[in-house]
């Protein structure tokens, strides 16, 4: 934990766990094969975050190593849930952040179906 993400506690700072919430699902994603320019930018489509949530359970201080582990949720028509638990080093959980993320059509900025790969790809993800 860097002394910039922390308040004057020496507390992570309460938005930031959506930041390495993100950081968890680029590297999730890319676990899963995805790759966002091939599989996302060429086909015309994006998401984008429709919903977060963050419960928090413990803090996180300055200098805490922490772990993010990522799995998916549930998965609608253009949309599908991405679940996160973010813990100490040490063990202790930290939070529980969730994640909504919304296809959309890049020209229009619409939401649209989750393409049928990318699908396959989520749902294969979900029951592992």
């Amino acid at each position: 934990m860097r002394f910039g993400e922390t308040d004057l506690q020496g507390v992570v700072y309460y938005a930031n766990y959506l930041l390495f919430a993100e950081v968890g699902r680029i590297a999730y994603l890319r676990e899963l094969g995805i790759v966002y320019e091939r599989d996302l930018l060429a086909h015309g489509v994006d998401f984008t975050i429709g919903e977060a949530r963050v419960r928090y359970q413990a803090p996180l201080r300055f200098d805490d190593e922490y772990d993010i582990k990522v799995r998916v949720g549930e998965i609608r028509h253009s949309s599908w849930t991405l679940e996160y638990a973010i813990d100490r080093a040490d063990g202790r959980h930290c939070a529980d952040v969730s994640t909504i993320q919304v296809m959309i059509d890049r020209k229009t900025g619409r939401a649209t179906r989750i393409a049928a790969e990318l699908r396959r790809v989520l749902e294969s993800a979900k029951g592992a």
